[in-house]
């Protein structure tokens, strides 16, 4: 008994049938071979049995991860012939044995890589990712580093209102030939006369007022220690958001590979098939090259979508500062999040967006540069105090021996009287600054609330466009499962089949594409409004 299943017969929905059909008329099994499909998941698991006669069967199981859209591939209908095919090679062992069952388990990955495959427990998902690069991006690791450069400068800047303190200290020595003539008339010479000086000395100077220009110095620095903080939270934005472009376009990209894999072997298989009829004069040479030619097609196309794939891995491996040759095991699954409110969106900007943050820092530091100009028309007083020892020795002169050791004190005042108008100058400019300070910060509202309006209308029309092609890409499919039924029964030409291929394949294209759209829309409007980081939680 030789029982064949037809292969482009073999889906998803033609193996229930099938299923049902054994249901039915239990005897088929023996003469036609049923199969049966159960699904512990929707498109998740399917478990195919073929029976040999009566109770004596083999179980053949294969598990698939994410099949396509209830389709199986070139790949899972080659296990299943192979598992069909043993099982009736073998059906005189199987007669001999009394409710023999042997199970054939087959594990298929699709968590596939240019590099290999992997289990999808060790798959990055985005939050990993995000964790990576925030972790060993450097242009990250240099803004940190700046950030923490004005946390030191806000930490000791308190000390420019404390006094300061200086010591000092000299020591000096001498020889020297003397000659001293007198009022008396008496000359006293001496040679090699030796004389030193000692002097150490210790100072306190502060400034007890300058027109409050300390306080204003340390509120700058407490504002620039915020820019540098908004600053380090928009490059981490900024960061996200890129990594989500480069991770949701590799899965893009990975995706479109299974595609063109699975488009390609059904032209191997159809080429196959048309050979076999033109060999038997079914079919011409025209259209046994024709089937060739599109063959190679899509063959080129495979190879091109797997260096387009290996572009979008390094460059994701760039961003996440990993080795170029890093292999990535990402789950190909692009989920999209639904039911985000304009209004929401709106009132988020305004309160956490980060570049306004910034722009009202950089208003606030220039009211602050007027203030510390302003405060340079006020006198500065400043206290004064120390404490003075002097010694000196000479062998020759006068004084043998002097030395003198004492404290002393005092304060003074300033005030600018005259200073060419300079102070003048500063003041017009800084009010100048504060006005363009003003003007820029309402530039950036305006650009950030145009960007969420633009990006939030994108976002709602790709969410009607995914749902429109999933519709379309449903239909594209049953078009297709008819086409090749049509066409394996010689009742569809091989350029027609090719049309309906290529709608197929462009319907899944403009999916996959939709989808990605939706979610950069998705990530930019989390971003704009503030809330990126909760692809961390």
């Amino acid at each position: 008994m030789k029982v064949r299943i037809p292969f482009h017969l073999i889906t998803i929905k033609s193996i229930k049938a099938q299923a049902d059909a054994c249901a039915s008329k239990r005897d088929a099994c023996a003469s036609e071979g049923g199969i049966k499909a159960q699904a512990d998941q929707p498109s998740d698991r399917a478990k195919i049995y073929f029976g040999i006669e009566n109770d004596e069967y083999c179980e053949c199981r294969f598990y698939t991860l994410n099949p396509p859209r209830g389709r199986l591939s070139l790949l899972h209908k080659t296990i299943i012939h192979k598992f069909i095919k043993q099982c009736i090679i073998n059906k005189g062992y199987y007669k001999r044995m009394t409710n023999l069952k042997i199970t054939i388990n087959a594990l298929i990955l699709f968590a596939f890589s240019f590099s290999g495959y992997a289990n999808a427990q060790d798959s990055l998902s985005f939050s990993n990712c995000i964790e990576i690069g925030l972790e060993r991006n450097y242009s990250l690791k240099m803004v940190r580093n700046t950030e923490q450069i004005a946390r030191n400068d806000y930490k000791f800047g308190i000390m420019g209102m404390m006094p300061t303190v200086d010591a000092g200290g000299t020591f000096n020595n001498s020889v020297i030939d003397s000659r001293q003539q007198m009022f008396s008339g008496d000359i006293r010479e001496r040679e090699n006369a030796k004389s030193n000086a000692l002097n150490a000395n210790i100072a306190l100077n502060w400034t007890i007022f300058d027109g409050f220009g300390m306080f204003v110095q340390y509120r700058q620095l407490n504002e620039i220690l915020e820019m540098g903080q908004l600053t380090t939270r928009l490059t981490v934005e900024v960061l996200m958001t890129d990594i989500g472009m480069e991770y949701y376009n590799y899965i893009q990209q990975l995706k479109r590979l299974g595609t063109l894999q699975y488009v390609m072997d059904l032209s191997k298989e159809r080429l196959r098939i048309t050979e076999e009829k033109y060999r038997i004069g079914y079919q011409s040479k025209l259209d046994f090259q024709q089937a060739k030619v599109e063959y190679h097609t899509d063959s080129s196309l495979y190879l091109q979508q797997v260096q387009i794939l290996e572009s979008a891995r390094i460059r994701l491996n760039k961003i996440l500062a990993l080795n170029p040759d890093t292999t990535l095991y990402i789950q190909d699954t692009i989920r999209i999040e639904y039911g985000m409110l304009y209004d929401v969106l709106l009132q988020q900007t305004l309160d956490n967006n980060t570049s306004l943050k910034l722009a009202r820092q950089k208003q606030v530091l220039s009211e602050l540069d007027l203030k510390l100009i302003n405060a340079k028309l006020y006198p500065v007083i400043n206290l004064s105090g120390g404490y003075n020892f002097t010694k000196s020795e000479a062998q020759a002169g006068i004084l043998l021996e002097n030395r003198q050791a004492g404290w002393n004190y005092g304060a003074s005042l300033s005030y600018p009287i005259l200073d060419r108008l300079e102070v003048h100058r500063q003041r017009r400019n800084a009010k100048i600054e504060i006005e363009n300070s003003r003007l820029n910060l309402e530039n950036i509202e305006q650009d950030i609330l145009g960007s969420l309006n633009e990006t939030y209308l994108a976002y709602q029309n790709t969410l009607k466009l995914v749902e429109l092609e999933k519709q379309n890409l449903s239909v594209a499919h049953d078009n297709f499962d008819i086409a090749m039924e049509r066409f394996m029964l010689g009742n569809l030409s091989g350029i027609e089949m090719r049309e309906i291929e290529r709608s197929y394949l462009d319907a899944e294209d403009r999916l996959l594409n939709a989808q990605y759209q939706a979610k950069l829309a998705e990530i930019l409007l989390k971003h704009i409004s503030g809330r990126i980081q909760e692809y961390l939680e």
